[in-house]
């Protein structure tokens, strides 16, 4: 995206030679952060954000609360006729035809990744898993940790809310057009009369096998009694996501409702910019090529 005036040059610009290379690299700041929100593991990162770029420090997100579904739900114009941003997973399915359903013109960029974990409690003696064996226990052929090289005990798999950013990439990228088996599921209230299954929290005990977002479970949620495995061999880091050997990647994308507001074009081209990177990397992503 173009660079725009909505944006202004904090720090002097380097002239061709005159300033020392110690000089800090220009900054940018938008004079009116636009109308936000975040799935929420990204919702840190969105704040941040908004204290990095705006003259406003103290800023805390109106509408940053909430799942993936109601991050990307905010950009139907029907309900919420001003330009809007998103920082958040991909849409799942049912998402998208929602979207569509309303006339909802979006567009989104990868401005980094962050990566989809598997996790399980901190005592199960298993470190690793390969992605064929995520895919078959989740398919129901592998029930059993000892038929990976653990305890003998059955495996209670967890899942996410099927419109899950997590659940959508899960479902894409592991299992590949195969259904889940039997997630572990708990009863909940409703309303007056009315309860319902559906897919339980993550409990972190041996027998578990989960799957998170690292940002999620490194840094914004940390937990001694989680364990993240590895997978295929690897664990995630900015390396192994670069050069393909930790396998599961989780784009996060800056989407908006319009391709008109300067302010969202420029806040998309700095974090695409090198100090706009570094920041990212900073922030606990694993920044694009």
């Amino acid at each position: 995206m173009k660079r725009i005036a909505g944006l202004l040059i904090a720090a002097g610009l380097v002239l061709n030679g005159c300033v020392a290379k110690s000089e800090p690299e220009p900054a940018y700041q938008a004079e009116s952060f636009p109308l936000a929100a975040a799935s929420w593991p990204l919702q840190s990162l969105l704040q941040n954000l908004h204290r990095q770029l705006s003259p406003d420090p103290d800023w805390l997100p109106p509408e940053a609360s909430g799942s993936t579904q109601a991050a990307w739900r905010s950009l139907i114009q029907v309900v919420n006729p001003q330009p809007r941003m998103i920082l958040a997973y991909e849409p799942s399915a049912a998402m998208r035809r929602e979207l569509q359903d309303y006339d909802t013109l979006w567009q989104a960029q990868t401005i980094g990744y962050d990566a989809l974990v598997m996790i399980t409690g901190s005592e199960n003696p298993v470190d690793s898993l390969s992605l064929d064996q995520i895919r078959d226990i989740y398919a129901g052929k592998i029930t059993n940790w000892k038929q990976v090289g653990g305890l003998d005990q059955p495996i209670r798999i967890y899942a996410q809310d099927e419109n899950s950013g997590l659940q959508t990439a899960f479902e894409r990228q592991v299992m590949q057009g195969v259904s889940i088996v039997n997630p572990t599921l708990d009863w909940f209230y409703e309303r007056a009369g009315v309860v319902r299954q559906a897919v339980a929290a993550f409990t972190p005990t041996s027998d578990a096998l989960g799957f998170s977002s690292r940002l999620l479970v490194s840094q914004v949620n940390p937990s001694p009694d989680l364990k993240l495995l590895r997978v295929n061999g690897a664990s995630a880091n900015a390396k192994t996501l670069e050069n393909g050997k930790y396998p599961l990647k989780l784009p996060v994308l800056l989407a908006s409702n319009t391709a008109s507001d300067a302010t969202i074009a420029g806040i998309t081209d700095w974090l695409l910019s090198v100090p706009g990177k570094r920041w990212l990397s900073d922030q606990g992503l694993f920044p694009t090529q």
